[in-house]
């Protein structure tokens, strides 16, 4: 892959259990100075390949919420130009290409992801081309949102890179039901500390309009059975989201 060497750029990593991705992740980031990989604990290989690349500084830290542990990372980052990565995202060389020819006079730039099940690409529905800021300034950048649903939060203009990294969300879908239980729970519990209330109709309405967007507005039938999957699924998440946040809403006036 090119090399980039001005100015100089810290990457910043976030892991658990990743020895599947690792390895290509941290690859496509040989070109960086400074690598501030933040590991929660990771029982496999993970820690002994990243050990193996020389500008990869390995931390470890306990996990509490993503936008703290990405926070961390960023904040162990030396250089002014940050790339921060999932561990199961890769750069192309096409990214990395275009990322040495950037004029870098905004505050950060946003990459596509081409998102795998798997072996088969999701090209269609809520996943395509599926932009995120990946690429930014760090002296006017911190990592904010809502738990599992974090963003960089950026003062300035942002640009966009025409190529796209590879996103490798998913194994199987049996991870993916996994995973996306997890982060359900996860996203109730953000909301109702917030205050967020619901009522009956809500999860109905939200299950709806989220399955016509995802395999009708945005084609997700064009993916085949996954599609079908993915309309399906994102649909039934939110509304179990919603339904428990209602559940959880008539728990507290009750009591």
């Amino acid at each position: 892959m090119e090399s980039v060497t001005q100015p100089p750029f810290s990457a910043a990593v976030i892991c658990y259990n990743e020895e599947k991705h690792i390895a290509n992740c941290l690859r496509s980031l040989t070109w960086c100075e400074q690598v501030a990989l933040v590991d929660s604990g990771s029982e496999d290989r993970t820690l002994e390949i990243a050990a193996g690349f020389p500008n990869v500084e390995i931390h470890t830290r306990p996990f509490d919420t993503f936008i703290k542990q990405k926070n961390y990372a960023l904040s162990l980052c030396r250089n002014e130009w940050i790339v921060s990565l999932d561990a199961d995202e890769v750069l192309t060389e096409e990214n990395i290409a275009e990322i040495s020819e950037l004029p870098l006079d905004v505050s950060g730039y946003r990459i596509g992801r081409r998102s795998f099940i798997g072996d088969q690409e999701i090209r269609h529905g809520t996943w395509s081309p599926d932009y995120q800021l990946r690429l930014f300034r760090k002296s006017c950048s911190q990592w904010g949102g809502t738990n599992p649903h974090e963003s960089i939060q950026i003062h300035g203009d942002v640009g966009r890179l025409k190529s796209r990294m590879l996103h490798y969300s998913y194994d199987n879908f049996d991870q993916f039901i996994a995973r996306n239980t997890k982060y359900i729970h996860m996203m109730v519990d953000h909301l109702e500390q917030s205050g967020r209330t619901t009522n009956a109709a809500e999860p109905y309405v939200h299950c709806v309009g989220n399955f016509l967007k995802a395999y009708i507005l945005r084609k997700g039938f064009l993916d085949g059975a996954a599609g079908l999957f993915l309309a399906r699924h994102i649909a039934g998440g939110s509304f179990l989201k919603y339904r428990l946040l209602a559940e959880r809403s008539r728990e507290r006036r009750a009591a």
